[in-house]
């Protein structure tokens, strides 16, 4: 029986006094690379500052490995790992370092335990799990670099705007007040999540809620946000159109949307579907840039090199149309917002 290693850096590691080698080789037919990775495993040990750190498996009852990554430009420059495991585990560890080094995030987190069993030559069935231990480590590192990156993407633009006068934050807290006031608003959708702003300010309430966005790449995102701040499981993101939302008829209590109306060159068709989806009791919340919030919104994205196009409606325009469609309407003007809320009459 191999014996359990806590393999780390600064271990003396002596495999004369665990067990023969060729014992050990005749009976369990490893190859040679295998063997080189078991006795000279590669890149072991910890970064004291690292991008992404994955802890897989549990020491009590079997594998068990933390790893560190460092990355740049999106690619990983450095993989270290401690792991307390069989031979199996130690050698498809080490392979999964070597072969992780040196690739783009997005190729490296393609990997899978066949491509460590290819490199090594081959293992035995009977340990072929130990294969998905790098891997998953690996998996798990990046997933928490890509968490951490855009957190603090995520926190540098909410400052930026801060700064220059738009507490988005703030804003979405607001109009989540509106909605958590209502006696039955417990069913609620959320149209264009963006980066998750209004989505993760119902989360924060104790609330769930069905957040969708036509771009997949938004919606990438804006699931990142949640799992960092561990809301995930109050929201469902799902990729939808807003103009032709797959909802029956009155299935929401609350139908909320920010910042996006201004965005769309046909609003009344979005109108049109956030009053079918709302049921007859709900409320309809919209909020959208005032001519401070637009001035600020094209500032910040002049100074990114970008530019600020408005094809929607105007807020006189947004609420003649609740009007018309008979709805109670109530205004407010925020800082940089204004908040409109329409009732079915």
């Amino acid at each position: 029986m191999i014996s359990y290693i806590w393999l780390q850096k600064s271990t003396p590691f002596y495999y004369s006094e665990i067990f023969d080698m060729q014992t050990f080789r005749n009976n369990f037919f490893f190859s040679e690379k295998f063997l080189d990775h078991f006795c000279n495993p590669r890149n072991v040990g910890e970064l004291s500052v690292a991008d992404g750190y994955a802890r897989v498996g549990d020491p009590s009852c079997g594998d068990f490995i933390e790893v560190w990554i460092k990355v740049r430009d999106d690619f990983i420059i450095d993989y270290k790992y401690k792991v307390f495991g069989c031979g199996g585990a130690i050698a498809t560890t080490s392979m999964a370092s070597e072969l992780a080094i040196g690739k783009r995030l997005k190729d490296a987190i393609k990997l899978t335990d066949d491509d460590i069993i290819r490199e090594l030559g081959g293992i035995p069935e009977n340990k072929a799990h130990c294969s998905l231990l790098g891997i998953n480590g690996l998996r798990t590192a990046i997933a928490d670099y890509l968490i951490r990156d855009n957190h603090r993407k995520y926190q540098e633009r909410i400052e930026i705007y801060r700064r220059a006068g738009y507490d988005i934050a703030k804003h979405r807290e607001q109009l989540v007040d509106f909605v958590i006031d209502q006696p039955n608003a417990a069913n609620i959708l959320d149209i264009g999540t963006g980066k998750g702003h209004l989505a993760l300010a119902i989360a924060r309430r104790g609330l769930n809620c069905i957040s969708i966005d036509p771009s997949a790449e938004e919606l990438y995102y804006a699931r990142l946000n949640a799992i960092h701040y561990q809301l995930d499981e109050r929201i469902e993101f799902k990729q939808m159109d807003g103009r032709q939302m797959e909802f029956p008829d009155q299935s929401f209590d609350a139908v909320i949307c920010a910042d996006m109306i201004h965005h769309l060159s046909q609003p009344d068709t979005v109108l049109a579907e956030m009053l079918r989806v709302c049921n007859s009791n709900g409320i309809i919340a919209v909020a959208d840039l005032n001519a401070k919030g637009q001035k600020i919104v094209a500032q910040v994205l002049k100074a990114e090199g970008k530019n600020h196009s408005i094809l929607g409606w105007d807020f006189k325009q947004i609420q003649q149309w609740f009007v018309v469609a008979g709805t109670k309407v109530q205004l407010q003007q925020k800082p940089c917002e204004y908040f409109l809320i329409a009732k079915k009459a």
